[in-house]
């Protein structure tokens, strides 16, 4: 009798440190080391990772438009020659908008402007409007 108390003490000790050992391994695999970051971190870290290897867009800078000039009037006499660009008086060689006025006829002005040519004309209406005006003054 002795010996079956025994054995059944033996069983009921292992099966409960069996036990014990069980709930301490699970118990161990819930436990996370506290130094490792948290998983946001790392997704960012990886993220951050990933995208030194692709280089990034350069963000698109748009360049300030200037407005196109307008030709308004042109002046010819014998003694000079003015255009009137965007309300400015302007003789040859002078310069609006970074353009210097190169050349004059009775209908069109051209300027320079880094190299580029631009050729500025009088509108058809206010030919024919001073072509009126003349003939009417006949």
């Amino acid at each position: 009798m002795r010996r079956i108390i025994a054995t059944y003490i033996t069983v009921v000790a292992l099966l409960t440190l069996g036990f014990l050992g069980f709930g301490t391994l699970v118990h161990a695999q819930e436990l996370r080391d506290p130094m490792q970051p948290p998983p946001y971190a790392l997704k960012k870290f990886q993220q951050a990772k990933w995208a030194k290897t692709a280089k990034p867009a350069k963000p698109r800078v748009d360049k300030p438009t200037q407005k196109p000039l307008q030709l308004t009037s042109i002046l010819i006499s014998n003694n000079r020659k003015i255009a009137i660009i965007d309300d400015q008086m302007l003789r040859i060689g002078d310069t609006i908008q970074d353009a210097r006025l190169v050349k004059l006829t009775r209908n069109s002005a051209r300027l320079l402007r880094k190299g580029k040519v631009i050729n500025l004309s009088l509108n058809n209406d206010l030919i024919a409007i001073k072509k009126k005006a003349v003939e009417n003054d006949l």
